[in-house]
């Protein structure tokens, strides 16, 4: 079974879509009937539909959209089928429904009349409705495969690499990320001083930041780092002492910090920070313990990498420029350095520099976007590099994730729930791409 995936889409615009054909003052007789057909599925329909999406609302939708597509296919070809869909007029119908609505909604009609049709030909097929030919349902499912392709490109499947304790403990071992979390767990020794927000004191940033190779000192009313730059001019300018006003603009000590808290490395008190219950493990003569400690720390810090978000970017292009580039990395199609450069056009950065309020130009919509690709492309750029700098993907000429980092990038889509829309509560780039190629069935991936 397939859900019908994509943007976020509000019922007002799915009103819009349906109201995109007007209906015929008599509607053909035969068109009246399979608009029945459709209408007596509906109990089943919710009830297959509900495994993935359990609001009703949503299957309904889809019909009405299914009832719509068989009207625009009725009305091109002279006849239509609630059970046996024509492949042949796929696009054509779609195409004419698209084309009755305002150009900016164009590709999302497109995209919801492909998914809900794709929906509904798995639920006949799976029911036993399909009154086509096998050869039929097979054309249609690739028709409908291709308009989703276009929609929601795949990215491919991670292929983990399969690599013994010995060679991943050494790897572990070789990594800048272990080597520089072992450090700043040796300077913690048993306990550092915090402020009610977590963070170290002012004072013990200094030798916080030296452990993880970064010079960088605590200074009251210090002005805070710009957040897309701060990494590459650490890296850049080593002479130069960075001072903050708090660890958490500190890089590489804030992403380390956080992934030692995630993983149960250290504990936060009220007043301290101790080694947490995770350190036997990490100190381990156990090569399991040890291997199974360091994937964790490094399965913590790229969710945090991929789930940072600032309120300047558009946090779903990041994740989705970032993602594509990873998994990417996983194969042997990866993503050239030069052209993330390219995508992240240089001029735009003395725009972010110079905080210019993007809504208030006078752009057009396109130019608009590729504003925002190109800034989406500079963020995922930064990411990368700090995971770079950490040993986690490796940046010569191509973006490759290092072989013992991919199990660990596995591991971390595994925590993004791909199938639901994003709550109030929680934005994760889950609902913005699709983590893994279509399955060998043909559904689409669950996400966008």
């Amino acid at each position: 079974m397939t859900k019908k995936t994509g943007k976020s889409k509000s019922r007002n615009k799915d009103q819009r879509h349906l109201k995109a054909v007007p209906s015929a003052p008599k509607m053909p007789l035969q068109l009246v009937l399979n608009h029945r057909v459709v209408d007596s599925m509906a109990v089943d329909f919710i009830q297959w539909h509900a495994t993935e999406d359990p609001d009703p609302a949503g299957a309904f939708e889809c019909l009405e959209l299914v009832k719509l597509f068989l009207t625009a296919q009725h009305a091109i070809n002279g006849s239509s089928s609630a059970t046996a869909l024509d492949s042949e007029s796929v696009e054509q119908a779609a195409g004419a429904i698209a084309a009755s609505l305002d150009p900016d909604e164009t590709d999302e009609a497109f995209d919801d009349v492909y998914f809900a049709l794709h929906s509904y030909v798995h639920f006949l097929e799976a029911t036993g409705r399909w009154s086509g030919t096998d050869a039929a349902y097979e054309e249609l499912h690739s028709a409908l495969g291709r308009g989703i392709a276009a929609a929601v490109p795949p990215l491919p499947v991670i292929q983990v690499p399969d690599l013994s304790d010995a060679h991943q403990d050494a790897a572990f071992n070789a990594m800048p990320l272990i080597q520089r979390a072992t450090s700043l767990l040796d300077w913690i020794g048993t306990g550092k001083e915090i402020t009610s927000t977590g963070a170290l004191r002012l004072k013990d940033i200094e030798p916080a930041a030296a452990a993880v190779g970064v010079q960088a000192r605590g200074k009251r009313a210090a002005s805070r780092a710009v957040p897309l730059f701060d990494l590459e001019t650490a890296k850049n300018q080593p002479e130069t002492l960075l001072e903050v006003g708090t660890m958490h603009d500190v890089p590489v000590l804030r992403e380390i910090w956080s992934a030692l808290v995630g993983a149960n490395l250290i504990r936060l008190g009220s007043t301290k920070a101790i080694p947490g219950p995770e350190v036997a493990a990490w100190n381990s003569t156990r090569i399991e313990e040890r291997l199974d400690i360091r994937r964790m720390l490094s399965v913590v810090l790229l969710v945090g990498v991929l789930t940072d978000a600032d309120p300047v970017w558009d946090q779903e292009a990041v994740a989705g420029t970032l993602l594509a580039v990873l998994t990417y990395g996983t194969t042997n199609e990866w993503m050239p350095v030069a052209e993330l450069e390219r995508m992240a056009s240089p001029d735009l950065e003395g725009a972010l520099l110079q905080d210019i309020d993007l809504e208030d130009t006078e752009l057009e919509d396109t130019a608009l976007e590729e504003i925002y690709a190109s800034f989406a492309a500079l963020q995922a750029r930064q990411k990368l590099s700090l995971l770079a700098e950490l040993g986690l993907v490796e940046a010569a000429t191509d973006y490759r994730v290092s072989p013992v980092a991919i199990q660990c990038l596995d591991m971390a889509m595994g925590f993004f729930n791909l199938a639901d829309e994003p709550s109030d509560a929680t934005e994760s780039p889950s609902n913005v791409i699709a983590l893994h190629g279509p399955s060998r069935t043909g559904s689409p991936p669950k996400g966008r």
